[in-house]
């Protein structure tokens, strides 16, 4: 899962390649997609904030202090923020359908953490679902995912 990301990652750590531009604008637009996720209802709660963390975390295999650091600019600079077509053009260019299918169930994660989907949480995932071309039925199927990921932490 995620292995562009994991790869960039390891650039990014090890500092022993160039990362590509594309790349970094493909991490960037997850982690802001994330963000988008969690504010959407307005706020960004304490556990949506420690979900998307611990998904840099565990998931992308970065470190916490890097993991904090991209997570707080991405949401300073998420307050100037307009629109979220490039981000999910970004994704779309650089990922195949399953690696979408996992983004889109990590927002998943992140709008149900409090256990609450509001209609604007609501809204944002069908408009996201639609801009990374992912059907219905596996919108459904990625929340049910994360349904079940949440309740078995």
């Amino acid at each position: 899962m995620f292995e562009l990301f994991k790869s960039t990652v390891n650039k990014f750590k090890n500092n022993k390649e160039n990362i590509q531009k594309e790349e970094i604008n493909a991490l960037n637009s997850i982690v802001a997609l994330l963000v988008e996720a969690a504010s959407i209802d307005g706020e960004i709660g304490s556990d949506e904030n420690k979900q998307i963390e611990n998904i840099l975390i565990e998931r992308l295999n970065l470190e916490k202090t890097k993991a904090v650091k991209i997570l707080e600019q991405t949401i300073l600079s998420s307050e100037e923020q307009i629109e979220i077509w490039s981000k999910t053009n970004d994704i779309r260019k650089k990922l195949d359908y399953e690696e979408r299918l996992n983004i889109l169930e990590l927002m998943w994660e992140i709008v149900l953490v409090d256990d609450v989907l509001d209609v604007f949480e609501a809204q944002l995932m069908r408009r996201v679902s639609g801009l990374l071309f992912i059907s219905d039925i596996d919108s459904g199927n990625c929340k049910k995912r994360a349904i079940q990921k949440l309740q078995n932490n």
